[in-house]
């Protein structure tokens, strides 16, 4: 494991993302980006940071930035993505058991329908591949027939994909078709496709070190969306969190978050809405001057 206490930085605040917790993995192809750290791993992190940093809640953030203040030497704040069931069941006992401050940010459609990300699916395809398979996609032929091709493939993809205005259930569609594959890919119940429910939802923000976020309703990728559905997509997350989580909230992330995927639209829609900040995936640090609805993340995978 990485000592991730390396990139705290003095007067400045770093924001970690994660998205899952889990207490073993029990596929072989899964989760192979270590998207779940093992729960070990976790705790490894925490203590590390925690014996080296100072923990903040995003509100502790939005503040310093808003009023222009240094930040604490080795500061940094806790984040996690997308609404896993393990969030809830692992993680959250172990950040409230240690007091330190973090922030969920959910996908509603997620919550509503145990819904699964377009990667999680073609992952779950992929790892069942028992026989060679070949699939022609984004006018390139992969030959699956092993762990690594399978691995390369699903590297590729998540490049490919995310580089133009990609249909994402097309895409699903198109390698499912291709791949022969029968099972269902939504209401998925394993550690690693478990989503939380509203009633876990609200009992996560109730807790004083906790806070719930939005992440849109479909984990579209905003950028990609016309105007209509970009609003759409910004809005009914915000509604649907406050009428079923009972929870107004003031935070949100933007799916992927790489530069290309928001801009002055999505940041005008969140104001609007009253969100107070919003951080993007792009790797870095945040100061006094950062832009609050541009905040800078490092992924925790390893």
């Amino acid at each position: 494991m990485k000592n991730y206490s390396k990139y705290l930085k003095k007067k400045g605040n770093v924001i970690f993302l994660f998205h899952g917790v889990i207490d073993r993995n029990p596929f072989k192809i899964r989760n192979y980006t270590k998207k779940h750290l093992l729960k070990k791993e976790f705790i490894k992190v925490l203590n590390d940071l925690k014996k080296k940093g100072n923990c903040m809640s995003l509100d502790q953030v939005y503040d310093n930035i808003k009023n222009k203040k240094n930040f604490k030497d080795y500061s940094y704040s806790i984040t996690f993505d997308d609404g896993f069931y393990n969030n809830y069941k692992i993680a959250a006992p172990i950040l409230k058991k240690k007091k330190l401050h973090a922030t969920f940010y959910v996908t509603t459609s997620f919550i509503q329908k145990n819904e699964t990300s377009w990667i999680d699916k073609v992952e779950h395809m992929i790892e069942k591949v028992k026989t060679k398979k070949i699939i022609n996609i984004f006018n390139q032929k992969f030959v699956i027939n092993n762990n690594k091709n399978k691995i390369s493939f699903l590297n590729s993809i998540r490049y490919l994909a995310k580089k133009d205005k990609t249909d994402f259930n097309k895409l699903v569609s198109n390698i499912k078709k291709q791949l022969g594959f029968n099972y269902k890919l939504n209401d998925l119940n394993n550690i690693l496709d478990k989503k939380m429910n509203w009633n876990q939802v609200r009992k996560l923000n109730q807790c004083k070190y906790l806070t719930i976020g939005g992440h849109t309703v479909n984990h579209s990728i905003l950028s990609f969306l016309n105007d209509r559905d970009a609003k759409k997509e910004i809005y009914n997350s915000i509604k649907a969190i406050k009428k079923n989580a009972k929870i107004k909230i003031k935070h949100y992330s933007y799916p992927e978050g790489l530069k290309h995927t928001f801009g002055k639209r999505e940041i005008k829609l969140l104001k609007n809405k009253g969100i107070m900040m919003c951080p993007s995936a792009e790797f870095g640090f945040n100061n006094k001057n950062s832009n609050l609805f541009n905040l800078k993340r490092i992924f925790v995978n390893s």
